[in-house]
C-alpha cells in the first residue's frame, strides 16, 4: 500500500492560531507540507504558529479570514492558490464552544456557534474542492456530535453536522478527494480546561472519573489521529474517536 504523503503538498488548517488547529499544522509542517494558518483574528497567535513552522522548516502563510462567512473562505482559498499554487489537504478545524442553557441561548449566539463551528466547514469546502485536483479533507468534530453535553446543545449540533457532512462529501466528491473526520473528547486545550473547571473538579479527577484511561487527550494526540486519516488511502467517510474512552463512560 501506498500512502498519501504531504510531504512537498499544500495544506490549509482552519483556526489554527492555537490548540488543536496548531498541533495539527506543526504535525503536516514537521512532515513536510507547505502549511496555511488561518484564524478569524489573534495576529499574535497565528505569527506563534507561523514562527513554529518555520522553526521545524516549514513554509508557512498565514491569513487572518472569518471562515464562519463564504466571503472569508474564498480569502482563504485565493491567498492560498495565489502563493503555492494549489490546495492538497483542507482541515476544517474552526470550531467555537460557549457554555449557555438551552433556555437562555439567544439567537446571536445560536448563529455564532453554527457559523463558526459548521457552515465554516461546508463554505471552505467547497471553495477548496473547487481548485483540489486530489486530496483529502479533514473535519474536526467532537464525542459532542455523539453524545449530548449539557450546556453545549448548538455546539453539539454542529459536530453531529460535521459527521453527517463528511459521509456526504465522501460520497460525493469520490474518488479525487477523500473525506474524513476526527472526533475528539475532551482536549487539554483553552476550551477544554475551561469545561473541566465548569464541572468543579481539578484534571486529575475529571480523567479518572470521565475516561477509561484516566488522562485527558492532547492536541498533538489529536494531530497524529488526523495525520493517520490524511495517509491512509482507503479510508474515507469515517470518524475516529479519540476520547481516552470517555464516549463509553457516557459523561
Amino acid at each position: 500500500m501506498t500512502l498519501f504523503t504531504v510531504r512537498g503538498k499544500v495544506s490549509v488548517v482552519t483556526g489554527s492560531g492555537r490548540g488543536i488547529g496548531r498541533a495539527i499544522a506543526l504535525a503536516l509542517g514537521r512532515e513536510g507540507s507547505k502549511v496555511v494558518v488561518n484564524a478569524k483574528k489573534g495576529v499574535k497567535e497565528v505569527e506563534e504558529t507561523e514562527r513554529a513552522l518555520r522553526e521545524v522548516g516549514a513554509e508557512a502563510l498565514s491569513i487572518l479570514a472569518d471562515v464562519g462567512t463564504r466571503e472569508g473562505c474564498k480569502s482563504v482559498v485565493e491567498r492560498t492558490v495565489a502563493t503555492f499554487g494549489t490546495i492538497d489537504v483542507l482541515v476544517n478545524n474552526a470550531g467555537l464552544g460557549i457554555y449557555r442553557e438551552f433556555l437562555q441561548l439567544d439567537d446571536q449566539l445560536i448563529d455564532k456557534v453554527l457559523r463558526t463551528s459548521l457552515n465554516s466547514a461546508i463554505y471552505c469546502s467547497q471553495e477548496a474542492a473547487k481548485v483540489m485536483k486530489e486530496g483529502v479533507v479533514i473535519n474536526v468534530s467532537s464525542i459532542a456530535g455523539m453524545i449530548p453535553f449539557r450546556g453545549l446543545s448548538v455546539y453539539s449540533i454542529a459536530k453531529e453536522g460535521l459527521i453527517a457532512l463528511t459521509k456526504a462529501m465522501a460520497r460525493e466528491l469520490a474518488p479525487s478527494i477523500r473525506v474524513n473526520a476526527v472526533a475528539p473528547g475532551v482536549v487539554k486545550t483553552k476550551m477544554g480546561d475551561s469545561l473541566i473547571t465548569l464541572l468543579g473538579v481539578d484534571e486529575e479527577t475529571f480523567a479518572r472519573k470521565y475516561t477509561l484511561l484516566g488522562r485527558v487527550v492532547t492536541p498533538e494526540e489529536v494531530a497524529e489521529a488526523v495525520m493517520a486519516l490524511i495517509k491512509i488511502p482507503t479510508i474515507t467517510g469515517e470518524t475516529l474517536v479519540i476520547d481516552s474512552g470517555q464516549l463509553l463512560v457516557g459523561t
